[in-house]
């Protein structure tokens, strides 16, 4: 999140914006995957080193707004772009740069406009398809007519999908594969109240929900107490501990990612305008769309995001396309992470998308069938 309000809130309403919480229980298939995955990329991934290449941070300008990015690898290598969740930044790819680069991969991780190093514009709606359209400049920019691999944590998992499922990705044939890191179904929970997947109770229970949500976030005195009072380095620390599985991983560089930002002008503004915006145009509906190979590489523990419970909506969802025999080009692989497993575990990550990336066929041209249809 930003401002020291939204930085430590954006942590601590991971849930509420990505999905619905609940506790996913292992059962035989999530074995098996996670086994699986880690038995093919076992031998490359341990190859690689996480501190090895160099990671440049940078900046560039779009649409006379800063975007904050960083960037590994030589520059003929196949471009990979990164995206980040609700409240955080690129930071979170920071074990996963250097390991992709290492491989031979020119490697991105981008700062959505709002967060992290990126400006915190004020005038301007948030939404997803706002963030998909910088993605796609930003790709036109650092990687002009060639393919690209997107992968996305969070929200930035269905930024990814938005982006290779329009006519960018899709019509162009520019996107090469998707990597889903546990994908959220809306830019907040506002899909709740509308997807075609929620139970009718479900969504008159939160249309009420947000409605009141909504009146409180517009007072301003109490949106800015209620944020501050959640914008501690102790508070943001005991969130992400709470959906980390390696409780170690949450150290200073990640909290002080979040907090930092914290302090800019209009960080709070950008935050509610999260939260209160749009939720975008839920999976189900884009999925359908995206022609390019998928893998979906999810934390086994999440709560935020599970693929199991009452609150795996979304979660069963995904688990049936991976599921599916009518899909050989979407694949799910589990590794023993939470939310944000590329920085939680980016071993086990590192072993179940190297390989893939490896094996992804060449790109297609336009016009071919759609990942659904294969």
């Amino acid at each position: 999140a930003s401002t020291t309000a939204p930085a430590a809130a954006a942590a601590a309403v991971l849930a509420a914006g990505a999905a619905s919480a609940g506790v996913v229980r292992r059962r035989a298939l999530t074995r098996r995957l996670r086994s699986r995955a880690d038995r093919r990329g076992a031998a490359l991934a341990s190859s690689v080193s996480l501190a090895s290449p160099e990671v440049t941070q940078a900046s560039w300008t779009w649409k006379g707004k800063q975007i904050g990015y960083r960037a590994a690898g030589p520059l003929d290598g196949q471009p990979i772009v990164l995206i980040h969740g609700f409240g955080v930044s690129s930071g979170t790819f920071r074990k996963n740069l250097p390991a992709l680069a290492a491989a031979g991969y020119r490697a991105y991780a981008v700062d959505l406009l709002g967060f992290g190093a990126s400006s915190r514009a004020v005038d301007v709606d948030y939404s997803i398809e706002l963030w998909a359209s910088q993605v796609e400049d930003f790709c036109d920019e650092f990687a002009a007519g060639r393919s690209v691999v997107l992968g996305g944590n969070s929200i930035g998992g269905l930024i990814a999908l938005t982006v290779a499922a329009d006519a960018w990705g899709r019509g162009l044939g520019r996107a090469r594969g998707v990597v889903l890191l546990n994908c959220a179904a809306g830019m907040n929970s506002k899909f709740l109240t509308s997807s075609s997947l929620v139970p009718l109770g479900f969504k008159i229970f939160f249309s009420v929900f947000f409605v009141i949500f909504d009146v409180l976030a517009s007072i301003r005195p109490l949106a800015e107490s209620a944020l501050k009072n959640l914008a501690t380095s102790e508070t943001v620390t005991q969130v992400l501990k709470n959906i980390y599985v390696n409780k170690g991983a949450v150290d200073a560089e990640l909290v002080d990612g979040i907090l930092a930002p914290a302090a800019d002008e209009g960080a709070l503004d950008v935050f509610l305008n999260v939260l209160n915006g749009d939720p975008g145009t839920p999976p189900d509906e884009i999925f359908p769309l995206v022609r390019c190979p998928v893998h979906m590489i999810w934390g086994d523990t999440d709560t935020v995001t599970p693929l199991e419970g009452e609150a795996a909506i979304y979660g069963r969802y995904f688990k049936g396309l991976a599921e599916d025999p009518m899909l050989p080009n979407v694949k799910m692989s589990m590794v023993h992470a939470g939310h944000v497993p590329q920085d939680d575990n980016p071993e086990g990550v590192h072993a179940a998308l190297l390989p893939w990336l490896a094996g992804l066929p060449d790109p297609q041209p336009a016009g071919g069938e759609s990942a659904a249809s294969e």
